[in-house]
């Protein structure tokens, strides 16, 4: 990848249209040859369904590596998931100057209400529910495709300023 590429996890390209920001973010996690971090493999096997300002839709077939002993999604492999796909409902409202330059997790609550078997098909739908200039709130839940709940979480973020290069 080139040096003057967008860094689109960190600090997004605003002037894509705003399923084209999610894509880039996504991208960023998943085909950066230089960043192999944890999520990498798990971000791998979601696919985006709907884009829409403040929600974002995805699907994805749980894998045996995201699964439990018991065969089931593992907790931290659903964490995982809606850490990084909430991070993507943000973009969708971020302008100049307003959600800009990052954010990171200040807490994340997971409910896990039913067991996820390896194979199942899931949706995950992402909501930034409230946003400002220091904080934002945003929920996740992964349902099967038949509409049953299986796991949500509620996820506030702090949000990172853009640097300016003013000089002080």
């Amino acid at each position: 990848m080139s040096s003057n590429k967008c860094d689109a996890y960190n600090n997004p390209m605003l002037s894509l249209s705003i399923e084209d920001r999610v894509k880039a973010l996504v991208h960023a996690i998943c085909d950066d040859p230089d960043y192999t971090g944890y999520d990498t493999p798990i971000a791998r096997q979601v696919v985006l369904t709907s884009v829409t300002p403040g929600r974002t839709e995805w699907e994805a077939t749980v894998q045996p590596f995201m699964c439990n002993k018991s065969k089931n999604l593992h907790g931290g492999a659903a964490c995982t998931l809606l850490d990084n796909l909430t991070s993507t409902a943000l973009l969708t409202i971020a302008r100049e100057g307003f959600l800009d330059g990052g954010h990171v997790s200040r807490t994340i609550t997971m409910t896990y209400l039913r067991p996820v078997p390896v194979g199942t098909k899931v949706r995950m739908v992402c909501t930034a529910v409230s946003a400002g200039k220091r904080l934002a709130h945003c929920t996740g839940q992964i349902e099967t495709m038949d509409g049953k709940l299986c796991v949500t979480m509620v996820h506030d973020k702090a949000v990172i300023p853009r640097p300016t290069n003013s000089k002080l």
